[in-house]
């Protein structure tokens, strides 16, 4: 984690390529997580569905997949 902090904060980015890139290691980062979620998703039990930690994690889920969109359709 510390060093895909570092290369985006020592990253030069005054080139549109280099930020780019920096993007594509932030919605990398964002995707990871999102898997992350889906899994414990897909690991809670039946009794826990529905509770506030599983609506937390739906939500988060759907917070993340439309942060990814905008930021993709933005530098696609």
């Amino acid at each position: 984690m510390k060093s895909l902090k570092m290369a985006i904060m020592s990253a030069d980015l005054s080139s549109r390529g280099n930020r780019r890139k920096a993007v594509g290691l932030v919605v990398g980062l964002f995707e990871r997580i999102r898997a992350a979620e889906q899994s414990l998703i897909a690991r809670m039990p039946l009794n826990l569905q529905g509770s506030d930690a599983y609506d937390i994690a739906e939500y988060f889920i759907d917070a993340l997949d439309e942060a990814i969109d905008v930021i993709s359709s933005v530098y696609d």
